[in-house]
């Protein structure tokens, strides 16, 4: 049993034990398409609706019915909360599907 290099034989055992977890957390994620081909508008209010916390991409623009859908991803993890925030914050919009995501 020679070993011919200088490591460790076990290289995670000398440099804080086994790989470090990421923290995981829950939030939600939802469509919402909004009147509009430009998205600016619908990206400030959704500042102003949820905060920092919220990030939006466009997931299609629609030139025949003039409307964006946006893909959203917010922390907040009450479903009612969020739909609320959205029927007060955007009159003219749909919105879709919510679900629950783990984001590590």
């Amino acid at each position: 049993m020679y070993r011919t290099t200088g490591l460790p034989v076990i290289p995670h055992a000398f440099n804080g034990g086994s790989p470090r977890r990421r923290e995981s957390r829950h939030c939600l994620a939802f469509d919402l398409t909004v009147p509009g081909l430009n998205s600016a508008p619908a990206r400030e209010l959704l500042a102003h609706a949820f905060g920092a916390d919220a990030r939006a991409h466009v997931v299609a623009t629609n030139r025949r019915h003039d409307c964006t859908t946006l893909y959203v991803e917010t922390d907040d993890v009450d479903a009612n909360a969020v739909i609320g925030k959205i029927i007060a914050w955007f009159p003219n919009a749909t919105l879709g599907r919510v679900i629950r995501i783990t984001r590590r």
